[in-house]
């Protein structure tokens, strides 16, 4: 007989708040309120995917099916509201073994000003039910406040709503610090796995911290450097593109797609920094001389290229090293040796952040 330990600890309860008549309920459409990281939300006609629907056919059905889950997508607005719910609909329920429900499909609350938003809470979806009512608070004062809501980083969303006070408003939120994006392409690790909320993953956590809006385009396992996603990226119209791939690709595939990937990309915005990324210090390198090879042999594929492009006058093009962001047994920093903790994640977003300061204030203006 399976134990339910929640029925021994109250504080453990997923509680369905009572329906209430004083709750309005206000769709991410709403003209003040602003999705960040998907791009093409408008144009999917409100839709929570990180590609046009329209490109289906284009892509790896891999690829297509993981960019139905709005990694990086947040929705964020100013309210003076004194309660806080949302109503959510997924496609289906699903877990995963080695990742928290409440980062794969649940949704954070951060609340404050400019770079200095703090975590409210997490709305946690029931584990066998494919919809949920949480609230977030209620009675508190009325004060104006900016709030973010981070999406599900590994699901589906089909519908969320927002409920607020019926006699509350909705404003624009805050601005960024620069009006453009960055957009992140690579792996699980940029995607957010293995987050324990949405809010942790390292690319949410650098967005936060530099106060700019954030595009993740990673892939659980299908980092593969495909051109057709390279043109899609080109489409977007970003502050800096990061090229974060190396773990799900070998050398021979990594020398294969890197030049027409960084080509498309170049092609269409000539002086848009690129910055490629390495991969982070994976646990069992310590143990592995073959492994260890691997990775550093890629590394060094990687800076090989960036001296390449810098000789042949690219001065646009970067390099961060988050092999040594991340470096040998550093405690606590991985669920499974591969995927990140929050703490993880917290060290690379805290260390990657000034390589991207510096690139960005220097070459970008509002």
């Amino acid at each position: 007989m399976k134990k339910n330990i929640s029925r021994l600890d109250k504080n453990l309860h997923l509680i369905t708040p009572s329906q209430k008549s004083d709750v309005k309920w206000v769709s991410p459409l709403h003209p003040s309120i602003r999705v960040e990281g998907l791009p093409w939300f408008l144009k999917n006609n409100g839709l929570f995917n990180r590609f046009p629907r329209s490109v289906e056919k284009m892509l790896r059905p891999e690829v297509w099916a993981l960019s139905e889950c709005p990694a990086g997508g947040c929705i964020t607005f100013r309210s003076n509201t004194t309660l806080l719910r949302i109503k959510i609909k997924n496609k289906d329920a699903s877990h995963m073994p080695h990742m928290p429900l409440s980062g794969s499909n649940g949704v954070s609350l951060f609340v404050g000003e400019n770079n200095d938003l703090r975590p409210w809470g997490t709305a946690i979806p029931d584990m066998e039910s494919s919809e949920f009512e949480r609230e977030f608070f209620t009675n508190i004062p009325p004060e104006e406040r900016n709030y973010r809501l981070y999406l599900p980083l590994y699901h589906p969303l089909q519908s969320l709503y927002i409920g607020i006070a019926k006699n509350s408003i909705i404003k624009p939120p805050f601005s960024h610090a620069i009006s453009k994006p960055a957009v992140f392409y690579g792996t699980s690790i940029t995607q957010g796995g293995c987050a324990s909320t949405p809010g942790s993953d390292f690319i949410n956590t650098l967005g936060r911290i530099l106060n700019i809006e954030m595009i993740n385009l990673g892939f659980s396992g299908n980092g593969k450097g495909d051109i057709e996603v390279a043109k899609l990226m080109a489409e977007i119209n970003a502050a800096i593109y990061v090229l974060d791939y190396l773990a799900n690709v070998n050398n021979d595939l990594l020398q294969k797609t890197l030049f027409p990937f960084y080509s498309k990309l170049r092609h269409k915005h000539k002086n848009t920094p690129i910055l490629l990324l390495s991969s982070p210090c994976f646990w069992q390198v310590d143990f592995n001389p073959a492994l260890l090879k691997e990775q550093e042999s890629k590394r060094d594929y990687l800076m090989s290229f960036y001296v390449e492009q810098r000789k042949n006058g690219d001065p646009n093009i970067h390099f961060a090293d988050v092999f040594d962001m991340l470096a040998f047994a550093t405690e606590n920093a991985y669920v499974d040796g591969v995927h990140p903790t929050d703490h993880g994640f917290t060290i690379i977003a805290t260390r990657l952040a000034p390589v991207l300061k510096r690139i960005l204030f220097r070459n970008i203006t509002k």
